[in-house]
């Protein structure tokens, strides 16, 4: 007996349906047809999200590589040089996990997957809050920060922040192996994590550079070159820009769709996280300060006068330091 006859038998038998078998024939092609054509998408938009991640590989390697040979290397070393070291650091280390995204081969190739792009969600998001806390206080205390503002104290900053982030990722990924891993449990966890590194870091960015304009403008200093802020502010909406649908998207109810929504929606998603791993060297290059050079040859300078122009010493007039010591 082949399948037809066993669905249309009897109705004693599982699966029996009220039509014919020319109505069941139809319904069976329908079926294959849809799947055929489910399965085509799906392969179509694997190709295209494996070309997408190529590009954003090589830029960001590329870009994030020469970013950190200048601010590493090349460069005066300054309190902005160290900071934009570190985020480009977070940022190759992300462009790094692409290709292993693509192949994700065995269970090693998962973890490092999960390490090095948690790695760089967590610290891009806490470098570019303590960069903006630091900038603001630099503004509305410019006299202490003269005296107490150091690379020293930066880098050992930064350094705390590696480790949290570590922290942050073996709390994530490691809790739900340890207990009875459930949605309920995964979806504390995204939210958590939304709070942390979405929701608390976006308002005290606003804030701060609010209250740095509003400082600013009220001054009756020079005006100086607002380049530096818009560099700052273009990466930070940048960041959030790319991330925010990551953080969102596994809160809302509604996110387990059919497969066909799920990689459509899932492509998105990790296309533009992993684009922010390589738009900051795009956004020092197009609004850095430009040589007169050829544009290939410019390049490095754009990028080094984008990073030296995020002034590190807000207090340098005398007479700006004078007005804020007699503010205290």
């Amino acid at each position: 007996m082949d399948l037809e006859d066993y669905f249309l038998d009897s109705p004693d038998k599982p699966g029996y349906r009220e039509y014919d078998r020319r109505s069941f024939n139809e319904d069976f092609r329908t079926s294959l047809t849809d799947f055929q054509r489910m399965a085509y998408i799906i392969t179509i938009i694997n190709r295209v999200s494996i070309t997408l991640y190529s590009i954003i590989f090589l830029l960001g390697i590329i870009g994030n590589g020469l970013v950190i040979w200048i601010a590493g290397f090349r460069m005066k070393k300054t309190i902005s040089a160290v900071w934009f070291l570190h985020l480009a650091i977070a940022n190759f280390l992300c462009c790094i996990s692409i290709p292993l995204h693509i192949a994700r081969w065995n269970y090693n190739v998962l973890l490092a997957i999960v390490i090095l792009f948690y790695l760089n969600m967590t610290t891009s998001s806490f470098l570019l809050t303590a960069m903006t806390v630091d900038r603001w206080v630099s503004v509305m205390w410019p006299v202490w920060a003269k005296v107490h503002r150091t690379q020293k104290l930066v880098r050992i900053t930064a350094g705390v922040i590696w480790v949290m982030s570590l922290a942050w990722i073996g709390f994530m990924y490691f809790l739900p192996l340890s207990v009875h891993s459930t949605y309920k449990l995964k979806l504390i966890i995204e939210l958590i994590r939304f709070i942390i590194f979405f929701v608390i870091p976006f308002p005290i960015i606003v804030t701060s550079y609010v209250t740095i304009f509003l400082k600013l403008r009220k001054s009756n200093r020079p005006q100086r070159s607002q380049r530096p802020y818009r560099i700052i502010t273009a990466v930070i909406l940048s960041f959030f820009l790319c991330w925010a649908p990551y953080y969102i998207w596994p809160l809302i109810p509604l996110n387990h769709g059919g497969i066909l929504q799920f990689q459509i929606v899932d492509t998105i998603i990790y296309t533009l996280a992993f684009f922010n791993s390589c738009i900051n060297p795009i956004i020092y290059v197009s609004m850095g300060q430009d040589s007169g050079q050829s544009f290939l040859r410019s390049i490095p300078l754009r990028i080094e006068s984008a990073l030296s122009e995020a002034t590190d010493d807000l207090c340098q007039e005398q007479e700006d330091c004078g007005e804020a010591h007699a503010d205290v």
